[in-house]
C-alpha cells in the first residue's frame, strides 16, 4: 500500500491516541491545518465584526468570500459558482429543495428503503402536508445494481413529481448508479433532489454529467472541511424556486445569494473550505481513492471470514463497505448499541453499526490515516464476543 499513507498520518489530526477510528462516514475529521485556519478566520472575525460581516459575507455589488468558497467547490465538483449555495449539513439542504417544491394530492415522492433516516422524515412530513405520497421504492438485501434500477423504473408514472435518491447510502454504503437512473426520471418528467452527503471527496464528482435537479453534500466528510460545512447544488431550472429554509434579508436576491447570509452564525468552517480542498489535493486525490480502495480489499478478507456479508458487489462500494452480521434472529433494537458498546470498550475500536431490513449492519470507513492493524483489530473484537443473536 502507498507507504505515505497509514497511521503515520494521524498526528495530522488531534486523535485521541488509544483511539481506532473506522467511522470517518458520520462526522467526518477536521485535520489540524485546516482548524488552524478556522482558527485564525475567526479570530479575524472577532477583531472586527461589523466590517468581517458586511463586507465578507452579507451578499451585496462586490464579490464576497462566501461567493469565492462557492467557486472553488462549483470547480470541484464541476459546476458554476452560481448553482452552489453554502448551508451547515446535507439535512439542511435536502429541507430546502424539499419545502421550494410545490407539491398537491395526488403527487408521489419516490424514496428508496436505504434513505438515510432523517431525510425520509422530512420527505414524509413534506408529504403530509402537502398531501402528496412517499412511496418508499424496495431494496432488500444484499442490493445488487440492475435490480435497484429495475426497482425504481416500475415504480415510474406521471404522478411521480420527485425522486430523492442518495448518491453513496448511509447504513449500507453503496455508491449507487444514479447515471443510470436519472435519464429515466428525466424522460419520466419526475425532478430529481440527490443526497450526497458522503460524496464529495469519497467519489470524483461531476455535476455536469451527472444532471440531478438538485444536489446536496457535506465538506466536513471526506473532504476534511471544519464541522457544519456542506453545499446545495441547484441547477439553472430550478434555482429561481429554490429557497433558503430561514426567509431573512437578502430572500429577494434568489439562490444563490440569499442563503449566504440568513442570520448572525459562525461562517469560518465555511470560509475554511479552501484549506480543506488545498490539504485534500495535497494528498493527491487519485491516491486517496486508490488506497482506500485497497484497504477495503483487506477489510473485505479479515470480515467475511468470520461470516460478515458483503451488502453490495465490490464495485458499488468507495471508501465505506457495509457488512451483514450473520443472526439467529431477526435484529432487535439494542443490537446495534450493544455491538457499539463491546467494540469501543474492548478494543478502543469506533464503527458504525445500524439495523436495516431486519438485519444487522456493520459499516466500515477507512480513511487515509487507516492501515491494515485497525482492521485485524477490529475482526479479532469481533472473533473474541461475537454480536447479539450469533
Amino acid at each position: 500500500m502507498t507507504s505515505s499513507f497509514g497511521r503515520s498520518l494521524r498526528p495530522l489530526w488531534g486523535f485521541a491516541e488509544d483511539a481506532i477510528l473506522l467511522n470517518h462516514g458520520s462526522f467526518g475529521a477536521c485535520p489540524l491545518e485546516v482548524m488552524n485556519e478556522q482558527d485564525r478566520i475567526r479570530r479575524d472575525m472577532e477583531s472586527q465584526p461589523d466590517v468581517f460581516f458586511r463586507t465578507r459575507i452579507m451578499p451585496q455589488e462586490k464579490h464576497t468570500d462566501v461567493r469565492e468558497v462557492a467557486a472553488q467547490i462549483a470547480a470541484f465538483v464541476g459546476a458554476q459558482a452560481n448553482d452552489i449555495a453554502l448551508i451547515e449539513n446535507a439535512s439542511a439542504g435536502t429541507q430546502a429543495a424539499l419545502r421550494s417544491i410545490p407539491l398537491e394530492a395526488g403527487d408521489i415522492v419516490l424514496i428508496t428503503a436505504n434513505t438515510y433516516n432523517a431525510v425520509r422524515l422530512a420527505v414524509e412530513a413534506r408529504c403530509t402536508e402537502s398531501g402528496a405520497e412517499c412511496r418508499i421504492v424496495p431494496m432488500p438485501l444484499p442490493v445488487v445494481a440492475d435490480d435497484f434500477i429495475d426497482a425504481v423504473k416500475r415504480n415510474l408514472s406521471p404522478r411521480v413529481k420527485l425522486a430523492v435518491l442518495d448518491h453513496i447510502t448511509s447504513p449500507s454504503a453503496l455508491v449507487l448508479p444514479l447515471e443510470r437512473v436519472i435519464p429515466d426520471l428525466r424522460k419520466n418528467g419526475t425532478l430529481v433532489l440527490v443526497d450526497g452527503a458522503h460524496a464529495i471527496g469519497q467519489i470524483p464528482l461531476n455535476l455536469k454529467v451527472l444532471r440531478p435537479d438538485w444536489y446536496v453534500s457535506n465538506a466536513h466528510k471526506w473532504l476534511f472541511a471544519p464541522k457544519g460545512c456542506a453545499f446545495l447544488y441547484a441547477s439553472p431550472a430550478v434555482a429561481p424556486i429554490t429557497k433558503p429554509n430561514v426567509v431573512s434579508h437578502f430572500i429577494g436576491l434568489g439562490f444563490p445569494q440569499s442563503f449566504d447570509y440568513t442570520g448572525t452564525r459562525d461562517n469560518s468552517g465555511w470560509l475554511a473550505i479552501p484549506a480543506a480542498l488545498k490539504f485534500f489535493h495535497g494528498l493527491g486525490p487519485e491516491a486517496i481513492w486508490a488506497y482506500q480502495h485497497r484497504l477495503l480489499d483487506v477489510c473485505t478478507d479479515v470480515l467475511t471470514p468470520l461470516g460478515a456479508t458483503p451488502v453490495g458487489s465490490r464495485d458499488m462500494c468507495a471508501a465505506m463497505r457495509a457488512f451483514i452480521l450473520p443472526q439467529t434472529r431477526a435484529a432487535q433494537s439494542t443490537d446495534s448499541a450493544t455491538v457499539l458498546k463491546t467494540l469501543w470498550e474492548d478494543g478502543r475500536v469506533q464503527a458504525s453499526v445500524n439495523i436495516l431490513d431486519g438485519k444487522l449492519l456493520l459499516r466500515v470507513s477507512v480513511q487515509i490515516y487507516n492501515d491494515e492493524s485497525d482492521l485485524h483489530a477490529l475482526a479479532r473484537v469481533l472473533d473474541r464476543h461475537g454480536w447479539p443473536g450469533r
